[in-house]
């Protein structure tokens, strides 16, 4: 897939605008969808917890206003003394004042008052109806067996009506319990509670501390929540859209638990999907039609230039492109023209220079001196020395036509052994003009002699040892030390002559070839390294003073600071095979 559409510039054009058309709109489409899933959720849950706390806040000042209405009972000695009056005009006071006492919360709740045996004595219940509790147990026994004031108890399943009980002791002058009063809460109790602090339509549920269901006002699926707390699981407090917040009542012990509909539903969410996807079609469609025109407005001109650069590749000089456009690619048609014009040219001039000098070359072919006519002629002086006993001339004859078939053959890499032995012929030949004023020691490796290394490259440095190193010297030591090191062939020609200056040691360390102007013996062969090995080989030359020890015979220079010969390495990598 990938190779087919780089073989195409319009497909590449394409897959270009669908990325960049596509992507951002896919992403943005689904950012913007999260996000305001994740704001409307946020905002519903800041309400959904905003009702939940107002609806805590109502119940619980109910609940406070209960345990009032107990305490001023408990306070009203005339009700708790004469509870038990069987007097007619008695209870008729009574009741007067129970009921002045409980008036303004008598559309949240019934107030019944039982003797200390459980008898209803007083009751706001519509008609005469009276129901006795057993004080063994049940809601009278729990109150006695606590020290709150109010206490709270979901109604059993019998009870008519009733959901939920909140009573308290009245106590006698001993401390004694004398009776009891016994609040009965019914759903529209709840409802009426709900309805004032406008929340009449929120679905909203009130569980006992086993989490039974005491009330509840819609479908919570609150058995199920139940279950989920029984287990462990952590809803309390925590907001779940499509669940329940479950949240304490205070210290009541009880809970409430409200609706949390998704406000972002499965169909909604699918519903702006589509739409998203709709948008991503459309966009699909429109980088198709715009990429499809400007790839071929953009590829034709582009194929045009390729079919007549193929054509100036196979040699036609003459090809041009014909274009009317003022665009980028009209520029580079009228720039393709201009550079074959002057390609052409070009070839033309060259054509006619090599003619001429091919002409220059013949001639001077003609004029030179033939070099293997030179080395038969000293091989001639050769055996004539030899015939006429001059040792000398024939022992420079024969060193320099060596030398000579070396420089002229066709071979640039050679065994060090060879290399050795042409420096030997230099050495011997000069040696002959010097008088022997100089002695030539090699130092090898073992098992370096059959290193590859290119021709006449120690050469060069000896000689440079012996015409400037040595030239004020009466008598003098060159020495050849060589050694591998690490897969590197190092050869170090050191003399102790007069040294060399130390801009011209400045110059050959920092290889500036336009200080070398008379010494280009060093700077060509660390050249040559350079260029077959790389940068990292190549000479090095430093002056030796009184401060290192003379190569030459390991005894330290009587004059401190003064130079007394010069060193030069050549590194270059260690190689073997065939020269």
């Amino acid at each position: 897939m990938k190779k087919w559409i780089k073989k195409s510039f319009h497909r590449q054009l394409l897959v270009c605008f669908g990325v960049v058309a596509l992507l951002p709109l896919l992403l943005f489409g689904v950012f913007l969808i999260q996000t305001m899933e994740t704001k409307i959720n946020s905002d519903y849950e800041k309400k959904v917890t905003e009702q939940a706390e107002q609806i805590d806040a109502g119940i619980l000042e109910l609940f406070q206003e209960f345990e009032m209405v107990v305490e001023n009972i408990n306070a009203n000695t005339r009700i708790v003394e004469q509870i038990g009056e069987d007097d007619t005009w008695s209870k008729s006071k009574i009741y007067l004042q129970f009921y002045r006492e409980v008036a303004d919360y008598r559309e949240y709740a019934q107030f019944d008052l039982y003797d200390k045996n459980g008898k209803c004595i007083y009751t706001t219940a519509q008609g005469s109806a009276k129901t006795d509790l057993p004080v063994y147990w049940g809601i009278l026994k729990a109150v006695e067996d606590s020290k709150e004031t109010l206490v709270l108890r979901r109604a059993d399943t019998n009870d008519s009506k009733i959901l939920l009980y909140a009573a308290g002791k009245l106590m006698g002058k001993d401390g004694i319990p004398e009776g009891y009063i016994v609040i009965s809460m019914r759903a529209e109790n709840f409802e009426k509670v709900l309805h004032d602090k406008g929340n009449a339509k929120v679905e909203v549920a009130i569980m006992d501390p086993f989490w039974r269901t005491i009330y509840d006002n819609g479908n919570l699926q609150e058995e199920q929540i139940r279950e989920e707390l029984m287990v462990g699981h952590k809803l309390l407090g925590v907001y779940r859209a499509g669940e329940l917040l479950v949240q304490p009542l205070g210290d009541s012990g009880l809970y409430t638990a409200l609706s949390c509909p998704s406000v972002f539903s499965t169909e909604v969410l699918n519903s702006m999907y589509s739409v998203l996807i709709v948008m991503l079609t459309i966009s699909v469609i429109l980088c198709v039609l715009v990429a499809s025109r400007l790839g071929r407005n953009m590829t034709r001109p582009i194929e045009r230039m390729n079919t007549a650069m193929r054509t100036l590749q196979e040699g036609d000089l003459t090809v041009r492109i014909v274009s009317d456009r003022e665009d980028e690619l009209g520029q580079m048609s009228r720039n393709f023209n201009i550079m074959a014009n002057e390609l052409e040219q070009s070839v033309q001039d060259k054509v006619e220079k090599q003619k001429e000098l091919n002409a220059s070359h013949i001639a001077m072919m003609q004029a030179q001196l033939n070099p293997h006519f030179l080395y038969n002629t000293l091989d001639t002086m050769k055996w004539v020395a030899k015939a006429n006993h001059i040792p000398e001339i024939a022992t420079m004859a024969a060193g320099l036509a060596k030398i000579l078939r070396t420089s002229i053959s066709k071979r640039q890499f050679i065994y060090l052994k060879e290399e050795l032995e042409l420096v030997n012929c230099y050495v011997d030949i000069q040696k002959i003009r010097f008088n022997d004023k100089f002695s030539y020691t090699v130092d090898l490796q073992e098992g370096l002699e059959e290193c590859v290394i290119p021709k006449l490259i120690i050469q060069p440095i000896v000689e440079n040892s012996v015409l400037h190193g040595l030239k004020e010297s009466e008598e003098g030591n060159i020495l050849v030390r060589i050694t591998g090191q690490e897969d590197v062939l190092c050869i170090e020609v050191t003399d102790d002559g007069c040294g060399a200056p130390e801009e011209r040691i400045d110059a050959i360390n920092h290889r500036r070839q336009e200080q070398l102007v008379g010494h280009i013996g060093v700077s060509n062969v660390d050249t040559i390294i350079r260029l077959t090995y790389g940068e990292e080989y190549g000479i090095h030359m430093e002056s030796l003073t009184s401060h290192a020890e003379n190569p030459m015979d390991g005894q330290r220079t009587e004059e401190e600071g003064e130079v007394h010969g010069t060193k030069v390495t050549l590194r270059l990598p260690v190689r073997y095979g065939e020269a």
